[in-house]
């Protein structure tokens, strides 16, 4: 009697990224994460002042409460940058907006 080797099976997230990637829609989705993770991403005190709009060839646009905190907002923007590649992948949005 021949034992078969059994592939080890791959972890369900693998599957659903090849399935995405498959689809032409794995960018759109991680961008849609960015903004669905926002708040996670920046923390509690920065999205009270804040909402994720929505991305447009890989900018992400972000509505700012009030223009103090836009500017302050203006220089995190590359923290927050890292934030988001750590999060979505790095690449996924390419600039951060605020509006």
């Amino acid at each position: 009697m021949s034992i078969k080797k059994t592939k080890k099976p791959k972890a369900l997230s693998h599957s659903i990224t090849r399935l995405l990637r498959s689809l032409g829609i794995e960018e759109k989705v991680k961008e849609h994460q960015a903004i669905n993770e926002w708040s996670r991403i920046v923390g509690e005190n920065i999205s009270k002042v804040t909402k994720a709009q929505n991305v447009v060839n890989g900018i992400l646009f972000v509505k700012v409460k009030n223009s103090s905190w836009r500017n302050e907002l203006i220089y995190m923007r590359r923290e927050i940058l890292i934030k988001i590649d750590k999060t979505v992948g790095r690449g996924i949005i390419k600039e951060v907006r605020f509006i």
